[in-house]
């Protein structure tokens, strides 16, 4: 059976302009076409989802996050059982969907809670967005996240460390080559890594198929994993200008996460360590923006335990020169293109999975309307409406 579904106004997200009284045509897991809502319906069975009254946009992408954690005290909560943390990512999974996520990256947790929710996804035991698994990241011992990830330590220990998360069947590997915000005692700009183990993890990804992303604040390392081949560098907030150049004249995407950094700052339970550091880290964070844009830097966006809140993502690209509309392909096709899956996802084209979603609003006028989502199909099924259709 086709579902037939009205769009008020339909971004595609290729960049061209919204198109009004559009309706997409889906076909099981498919966009099968896109005709003019004036057009008749063909006489057979059919579903009719009536959406003309909401902006209708592909299923937004989030490169960055951690199902199992939210923005506090990241050391407090993985000294939780593994049981409770999966029963938070469960949780954490279905309201990013319900947000309008159709697409994640996790980038670390525990115990490999990310690729058993992955699996249980897929298997419609709970929603969620579709994943891409890292497992344990790479930690040095003692370094940044050393609660959550993977502690290594020699050439020989990295290339045992990924071959750990690639038994598990991991989609990404992530490493932590700068020290974090998060961390006690953790120096955000430092090198955690020795060139030798940076390059030794990126050499074992690629040569069994996978991609590296880096947690990178800033410091020395970043010339070291882009030299590398690092697929993207996390977060980027204390880069200086010649590191964005760096960045803009490689194939290496920046991952930027600013919302995370912004609650962080202000919201109370979050020890003062991590305040502080957040507080620097977004005193520099609009300049690396500005310079990304100005340069060319490949950009894609992160929630990173700021759940669900991609308007401030978007909002802080546009306040350093992308305009509305490269704003939303950030959140969608270049999001896609970091993942690997711009041939399914991250547009409304004809062929592509039917990952659509509406929202209550111009997002091209204002971007909070991405947080008023009445409505979520992920590959063809409806996994939320809350709508009202047309009086």
């Amino acid at each position: 059976m086709k579902t037939y579904i009205k769009c008020g106004t339909l971004i595609d997200a290729t960049g061209a302009q919204p198109m009004p009284n559009k309706t997409l045509v889906v076909e099981q897991d498919r966009i099968a076409a896109i005709v003019d809502s004036a057009d008749p319906i063909p006489d057979e069975d059919v579903e009719i989802i009536d959406l003309g009254r909401y902006t209708v946009m592909p299923g937004m992408i989030d490169c960055h996050e951690h199902l199992s954690l939210d923005v506090g005290d990241e050391a407090a909560q993985c000294s939780q059982p593994l049981p409770y943390l999966t029963m938070v990512a469960v949780a954490n999974a279905r309201k990013i969907l319900q947000a309008g996520i159709t697409t994640m990256r996790d980038v670390g947790e525990k115990g490999f809670i990310d690729v058993e929710i992955k699996r249980g996804i897929e298997a419609g035991l709970i929603q969620g967005p579709r994943l891409l698994t890292s497992g344990h990241p790479i930690i040095r011992t003692g370094g940044h996240a050393h609660f959550i990830g993977r502690e290594t330590d020699g050439i020989g220990d990295m290339r045992k460390a990924v071959r750990e998360q690639l038994k598990q069947g991991v989609d990404l590997i992530k490493i932590m080559v700068s020290g974090g915000n998060s961390t006690k005692g953790s120096l955000p700009d430092s090198q955690e890594f020795s060139d030798e183990e940076i390059q030794a993890c990126i050499e074992e990804a690629r040569r069994n198929g996978r991609k590296v992303a880096a947690h990178l604040h800033g410091g020395p390392g970043l010339k070291v994993a882009v030299a590398a081949g690092v697929h993207t560098v996390e977060h980027g907030k204390l880069f200086t200008e010649e590191d964005v150049k760096t960045v803009a004249n490689s194939d290496t995407w920046l991952i930027t996460t600013v919302g995370v950094g912004e609650v962080a700052e202000t919201m109370p339970g979050v020890p003062e360590f991590y305040k502080q550091k957040a507080a620097r880290a977004s005193a520099n964070g609009l300049k690396v923006r500005k310079w990304a844009k100005e340069y060319g830097a490949k950009v894609a966006v992160g929630n990173d335990t700021n759940h669900c809140r991609m308007d401030t993502e978007a909002r802080a690209l546009i306040e350093a020169g992308w305009s509305p509309m490269e704003a939303l392909q950030a959140l969608t096709i270049r999001g896609a293109e970091v993942c690997g899956l711009e041939d399914k996802v991250g547009t409304l084209e004809v062929g592509k999975l039917a990952d659509i979603i509406a929202v209550d609003g111009d997002p091209l006028a204002d971007i909070a309307a991405l947080r008023a989502v009445p409505f979520v199909m992920k590959a063809g099924k409806v996994e939320f409406s809350d709508t009202v259709g047309e009086p």
